[in-house]
């Protein structure tokens, strides 16, 4: 990516899709904000939301930035780890009941009981022996609208059948919030977009935080920043 500095302003042109490498220098973990620090040595904000790792202090990153919607200048769009020759050694993925009871230990899917979850095979509502947790999630609060309010999971036809229905959506989950205008949310991840950043306009700590489906439809937790990182090992965010 070629980047041009005028009067003390980054202006990006060229490939929009090539990655900057940088490293975090900064974190506010409770507010979900922070500076990665470019090899060239310049300075770009990002929000937690937009990586695709828990942000640490220090860490090596690749990034792509562009314009930012509030207050002008240049944020992260994405970051990623910079992979390195360490070498990792292969842990055992948690069962679904250590998955279960770390969301439950975040007072997540309060009422998932060994009841529930038979209640639900009985329902139809998961229909194999060994469910993947976001099948289970999905089930849990269909079956209970209250659950999922108070939780802050919400659902999504994808791709996005009608922008009307989902802003709706995020408007009964946040009043109050300036939500977009259905006529700029042409997918999933222009409504995340832009709701996170109406969110942080507002000084709101918390995001949405998209999780991998796998499916005809898709969902999100709405979390605070210092939550989604501890939920960020269970939970399968995409």
């Amino acid at each position: 990516m070629c980047v041009t500095v005028t009067s003390g302003a980054a202006i990006l042109t060229g490939m929009v899709d090539d990655l900057l490498s940088g490293r975090v220098t900064a974190f506010r973990r409770e507010q979900g904000f922070g500076v990665i620090t470019l090899d060239d040595g310049r300075d770009v904000k990002f929000d937690a939301s937009a990586c695709t790792m828990i942000p640490e202090e220090g860490a090596a990153v690749r990034l792509r930035i562009g314009p930012a919607r509030w207050g002008g200048g240049f944020k992260a769009l994405h970051v990623e780890p910079r992979h390195t020759s360490t070498i990792i050694v292969p842990v055992a993925p948690p069962t679904l009941d250590e998955q279960i009871a770390a969301l439950q230990r975040e007072h997540l899917v309060s009422a998932l009981s060994e009841h529930v979850m038979a209640q639900l095979a009985g329902d139809g509502l998961v229909g194999r022996p060994d469910p993947a947790l976001i099948e289970v999630l999905d089930a849990y609060y269909a079956a209970d609208a209250t659950h999922a309010r108070d939780d802050g999971y919400l659902r999504f036809a994808h791709p996005i059948a009608a922008a009307g229905d989902a802003l709706a959506t995020v408007a009964a989950a946040l009043p109050g919030l300036a939500v977009p205008h259905p006529d700029d949310v042409h997918s999933l991840d222009d409504l995340i977009s832009l709701v996170n950043d109406a969110l942080e306009a507002a000084g709101d700590t918390r995001r949405l935080y998209p999780l991998e489906a796998g499916h005809d439809w898709k969902a999100c937790f709405l979390l605070a920043t210092d939550r989604a990182i501890r939920l960020a090992k269970v939970l399968p965010f995409a």
